[in-house]
């Protein structure tokens, strides 16, 4: 792409989001093929009181709170380093900021409907790397952006998941190889978060910082899946905290009731589904999921002889 037309706002606004989509996708491959570097790294360290500013304020008016129950991390501040924080919804970016106390531009996948809001304009003033997840040239052109922002000194606040953790039973999802390949390249610090929303509380357990050796012998799979570890201990130790609840006392359709509620927190009227977040995890081959499994009784013919199969799955059937 030799040439691009660069849009005006009222032209961007007019846009249906699917086409803004795409022209953000391929203003960003113009710019990196031109050679077009990373600009603003020290200037968004000096803004960063102004970022905390609002954040607070974004805080308070939201009626939620942050509680840190450990933090383990002693990396030396001003030095890059990758936040690889669990993902949970809602506002845990925003929360996550809060309790990272640096600068750190974020990763984003799949802005969407967030290109038209002001949030974004507050990630654009705080630094951020947006990127289309199906887009595989986008998707070079951010880790290629990311790595860049760590060369120059800048840190990186990355969701390793990839996509909100909307799962019954799992602590951490399956996690991208980006996050260790980016610090192995580097020879950055990764400081591992895990964080869990109980009402309007956040709570976050910072572990260690460390880092990985341009040396090691360990593979890709190895390291992602030491990443994977460090931070599903890390929410272990949150859900530690918490007082037991009986399974008898959970209230019949509570994970969709939650799955629910997540979804609309970041819906902002763009029809954004719990199926668009799931889409948007990292899918391990090997592992067949539970919808998988029971998807043929969405087309089964019930009758007598059957029937036995929809015990504890009738929500699942088509309305």
């Amino acid at each position: 792409m030799d040439t691009f037309k660069k849009l005006t706002l009222i032209e961007k606004r007019n846009m249906a989001i699917e086409e803004l989509v795409n022209y953000y996708a391929e203003y960003r491959i113009y710019c990196y093929n031109k050679g077009d570097k990373l600009k603003g790294i020290e200037l968004r360290k000096k803004i960063h009181p102004l970022i905390n500013l609002i954040l607070k304020i974004d805080e308070t008016l939201s009626k939620e709170k942050n509680i840190i129950i450990a933090n383990e991390n002693n990396a030396k501040k001003g030095v890059p380093k990758i936040f690889a924080c669990t993902h949970i919804g809602g506002n845990d970016i925003q929360r996550t900021f809060q309790i990272i106390k640096e600068p750190a531009y974020l990763m984003l996948g799949d802005p969407g409907i967030l290109y038209k809001m002001p949030i974004y304009q507050g990630l654009k003033l705080n630094g951020v790397i947006p990127l289309e997840t199906k887009n595989k040239i986008d998707r070079k052109i951010a880790y290629n952006r990311s790595v860049e922002l760590l060369n120059n000194g800048g840190n990186l606040l990355i969701y390793p998941e990839g996509a909100w953790n909307v799962t019954p039973n799992v602590i951490v999802m399956k996690t991208f190889v980006g996050t260790v390949r980016m610090a192995k390249e580097t020879g950055v610090e990764i400081v591992p978060i895990a964080v869990e929303q109980y009402g309007n509380k956040f709570y976050f357990n910072i572990g260690k910082n460390y880092g990985i050796a341009k040396s090691t012998t360990k593979t890709e799979v190895e390291l992602n899946c030491e990443l994977r570890d460090k931070l599903a201990t890390l929410k272990w130790q949150i859900l530690e905290t918490q007082p037991i609840f009986q399974r008898d006392n959970v209230p019949e359709g509570y994970i969709y009731d939650f799955q629910k509620e997540i979804v609309e927190k970041c819906n902002y009227g763009y029809g954004f589904s719990l199926e668009d977040a799931i889409s948007e995890s990292f899918h391990d081959k090997n592992i067949t999921s539970e919808e998988e499994v029971f998807s043929f009784l969405e087309n089964l013919d019930i009758n007598i002889n059957n029937a036995f199969l929809l015990r504890g799955h009738s929500k699942k059937l088509k309305k």
